[in-house]
């Protein structure tokens, strides 16, 4: 038995690691002890553990990521033992290195050998131990869901946007409802569903994800407990793949919100009319992803503001606007 710890730095964030409750789960199934912490913490840190991952999240908490690395590093047995994953871990890899001295693990844990440990590239796919939230004095704001990708990667290649680097390849199909059956069985039912998918529109079996989540329980007034369920796609949709069709389709999920990039204001025409057909179909609780600081100017930026202001009083929607700063 091998002593393993877990940790996620101490910023706020909305949703648990998963990609921690995955490596958990997989050395729990090799028989390992598994302990989670968030933050700095004195007791752990003067324990000898054989292997630690740290995860990481946006570039924006380097400080606190750095602090967090540098104050666990001299804690593992054997420095080749501590991992740092994670979407800042891929993207500014180089940067960690030449900081911390660790290099970072990037991209997707579904290459063999990059943990160094037999079949460690089945951890992506492996039913993610919710357990280990409860180890932890921190609670999440979504910790009543699934969370779980259908698709994985995106087709586009988009200059400003990490998905490629971090998940380079698109994967069209992900079966969900196996994974809730087994979540089910391990860790109780959970109200709601989070999807991480970056662009599920753009899957040829986009059709069959929409009855998938249905059939697990998802469809337009469904409850738990006499509560209403929910599905987020977390990352949004590709309002470019989004036709009158497919958003007939997304309405006969209990979506909650509906999230939309508008990226430019050269969208503007194509996001207006999406709006329209969204509230033509029902979905009128909206969270807008504007991207600002990449290509835009100061008044693109407030027009796109606007527009959701605009239509929220036209057409009695409640959108959310949510500035991304590049």
């Amino acid at each position: 038995m091998k002593k393993i710890l877990l940790v996620e730095p101490a910023y706020k964030n909305k949703y648990p690691p998963l990609g921690l409750m995955k490596i958990a789960a997989f050395h729990k199934e090799r028989g390992d002890e598994v302990h989670f912490v968030k933050g700095l913490n004195k007791e752990i840190q003067e324990q000898m553990w054989d292997r630690i991952y740290i995860t990481t999240l946006f570039s924006f908490y380097w400080a606190e990521t750095i602090k967090t690395i540098k104050y666990y590093e001299f804690s593992v047995k054997d420095p080749q033992n501590l991992f740092i994953g994670g979407p800042m871990a891929t993207i500014m890899a180089d940067e960690i290195e030449k900081e911390t001295g660790f290099k970072p693990v990037k991209g997707l844990l579904n290459e063999k050998g990059k943990l160094k440990l037999p079949n460690d590239n089945k951890i992506d796919n492996i039913v993610p131990d919710y357990s280990i939230l409860d180890e932890i004095s921190y609670k999440y704001p979504a910790n009543n869901a699934y969370f779980a990708y259908m698709t994985r990667g995106c087709v586009r290649k988009c200059p400003f946007c990490a998905v490629p680097t971090i998940e380079p390849f698109y994967v069209e199909y992900i079966p969900l409802k196996k994974q809730i059956k087994l979540i089910n069985e391990r860790y109780g039912e959970k109200k709601d569903l989070l999807l991480l998918d970056n662009n599920v529109l753009a899957s040829s079996r986009f059709d069959h994800i929409i009855d998938e989540i249905k059939e697990a329980g998802f469809y337009k007034g469904a409850k738990l407990n006499n509560c209403h369920r929910y599905v987020d796609f977390n990352q949004g949709i590709d309002l470019r793949l989004l036709t009158k069709e497919k958003m007939r389709r997304l309405a006969e999920l209990p979506i909650k919100p509906l999230r939309i990039a508008f990226d430019h204001i050269r969208l503007k025409d194509r996001y207006i009319e999406k709006i329209e057909w969204a509230v033509e179909f029902g979905l009128t609780r909206l969270s807008n992803y504007i991207l600002y600081n990449y290509d835009d100017t100061p008044e693109d930026f407030y027009e796109r503001l606007k527009i959701n202001v605009e239509l929220n009083e036209r057409l009695g929607t409640q959108i959310f606007s949510f500035p991304m700063k590049y």
